[in-house]
């Protein structure tokens, strides 16, 4: 071909055109073939997901269980040290524990004993409250007592042979004394000795205020059957199950009082179990080798996920597992699978075309942009980024979450504080909160706070997201948890929200946004109209 029509205009016309279609052809095919090879990656991190979700929902469950009992031990432990509580006193004890019992219908009962043989009881009996004591120096001699709105009924004396030393709970308090001083000891299921029923104990110790020698041990008594009932009750998918096992080849099951007295009858072994699905995910995680991820397995010819983690990450023997259909969270993901490709092939050529014009056009603006994520492995680097800006219209530095640095008390108007700014960023354009650095950019650190560790942070944290925002809209709040220069930085990413979002304190709801560098509450009217105005 001679070489001036090689440069011809047409001829350079029909080369870019052949080279678009082969560009467009190429690019479609990598699209396709990634997108299909994705689509198998697709299922597993979609599946990974939902069982961490459904996880961290039954933790949630089990946490709500559990905290209160946690913080009543607590206070009882106060009282204990404090003198407050003295066993010989039984009128004085009743009338101060039965209406905390009524507050927490987990409980079962509340157990105390000392070394100097003197136990107490109370126990709930249908409407009516039960005491059961003894006294040193009248060995099998026992007092039980009816109560009626803390006043004392009948009353009746049995001789029965009663050692409080052989009781497992005393010992296991005793063994654990100067753990339990300091914080809560739970100890694994057993047979409650008065009532015949499988149950766990929150246990804690102190000395005795008259005699220093002797050491008080207290325990708080819960069903297991109630734990069970929760967790089956957990919504993990429409057709997925919660189970509760030891961490190892057993998995509990409610038990009736005929059966609870013979041996470890409220745990099966996982080859007895009578869901399949359950039966299978225990013999898949240990045939793995008990992988800590989501796994797949086969049951009955139906492919299912499943996912396990310990109850409690220090003893890590008592766990909770979760067994969702495959079908239960891909189903839709498979139906538009096919269209979404199709779309996305449809969009691209346009997509890059105008992305190349936008990119150009605001090459300027883009590279000034600030973050507004933290990045993985980044943190330190975008922090003191952050810190380096100063506080704006989307950004807002904060000393803790929780603790008023002058009063040096945990505060309610601190955590209000910062929840303000996150709604006004979300009713806004989004914003980042940076928790551990002072009004002068100082990092500061968020120890004042006294979380136990990052679990205990962030369970916090979510807890008042969920009362004071609300659950719908932790899509849009993620937090972030790291050290610089030795000090816990924490970082709030607030994301806009599509709907209004209202700050919800005791019984006030309030609508905030960002003006400048601070959070402005609108009256219903302002409210309204600037609605209005981000249609």
């Amino acid at each position: 071909m001679p070489i001036n029509m090689l440069l011809s205009p047409t001829s350079t016309r029909s080369r870019l055109l052949r080279d678009l279609v082969a560009t467009i052809l190429l690019t479609s095919g990598a699209i396709m073939a990634v997108t299909l090879f994705q689509g198998y990656n697709m299922r597993n991190d979609i599946a990974q997901e939902h069982i961490r979700q459904s996880l961290r929902t039954s933790s949630d469950v089990i946490y709500q269980f559990y905290e209160p009992v946690e913080s009543n031990a607590s206070l009882i432990q106060k009282w204990g040290v404090a003198g407050v509580l003295e066993m010989k006193d039984v009128v004085s004890m009743t009338t101060k524990l039965i209406p905390m019992m009524e507050n927490l219908p987990q409980v079962a009962a509340i157990k105390f004993g000392n070394t100097k043989g003197q136990s107490y009881l109370l126990s709930r009996n249908k409407n009516l409250w039960l005491t059961r004591t003894t006294s040193p120096g009248k060995e099998g001699v026992i007092t039980w007592q009816t109560w009626v709105g803390g006043q004392p009924l009948e009353k009746r004396v049995e001789k029965t042979p009663y050692d409080l030393k052989q009781r497992i709970w005393f010992q296991e308090g005793l063994s654990n004394a100067p753990k339990n001083q300091t914080g809560v000891f739970w100890l694994q299921p057993y047979i409650f000795d008065y009532e015949d029923t499988p149950g766990l104990s929150a246990i804690m110790t102190w000395p005795s205020v008259a005699d220093p020698d002797q050491t008080c041990v207290m325990a708080l008594d819960l069903h297991i059957n109630d734990l069970f009932e929760r967790i089956a009750k957990t919504k993990v998918g429409p057709n997925g199950a919660a189970f509760l096992f030891d961490g190892d080849t057993s998995v509990y099951h409610p038990v009736s009082k005929q059966f609870a007295t013979e041996n470890n009858r409220y745990f099966s072994d996982h080859t007895q179990v009578e869901v399949p699905s359950v039966r299978n995910a225990m013999a898949a995680w240990h045939s793995r080798g008990k992988p800590a991820d989501a796994f797949m397995f086969v049951s009955e010819g139906t492919s299912f996920w499943a996912g396990v983690q310990p109850i409690n990450t220090e003893t890590r023997d008592f766990w909770i597992g979760v067994v969702v259909p495959q079908s239960d969270f891909l189903q839709k993901v498979q139906k538009k699978r096919w269209s979404i490709l199709v779309v996305v092939l449809g969009v691209l050529g346009f997509g890059l075309f105008m992305s190349g014009l936008l990119v150009w056009k605001y090459r300027h603006q883009l590279r000034d942009m600030p973050n507004q994520v933290i990045r993985g492995g980044h943190f330190e680097h975008d922090v003191r980024n952050l810190i380096s800006r100063g506080e704006g219209a989307t950004l807002e530095f904060k000393s803790t979450m929780r603790m008023n640095l002058k009063s040096e008390k945990n505060d309610k108007n601190i955590e209000i504080a910062w929840m303000k700014t996150v709604t006004a960023f979300m009713n806004t354009g989004g914003g980042m909160i940076v928790i551990g650095v002072n009004d002068d950019g100082e990092i500061i650190g968020t120890a004042p706070d006294g979380f136990e560790n990052e679990d205990k942070c962030r369970l916090h944290f979510r807890n008042l997201i969920n009362q004071h925002v609300g659950p719908e809209f932790s899509k849009n709040i993620r937090l972030k948890i790291g050290t610089i220069d030795g000090h816990t930085v924490m970082v709030i990413e607030c994301e806009r929200s599509n709907e209004p979002v209202f700050l919800i304190n005791k019984k006030d709801e309030a609508f905030y946004v960002r003006s400048g560098p601070s959070s402005m509450s609108l009256t219903m009217r302002q409210m309204l109209k600037y609605l209005e105005s981000r249609k």
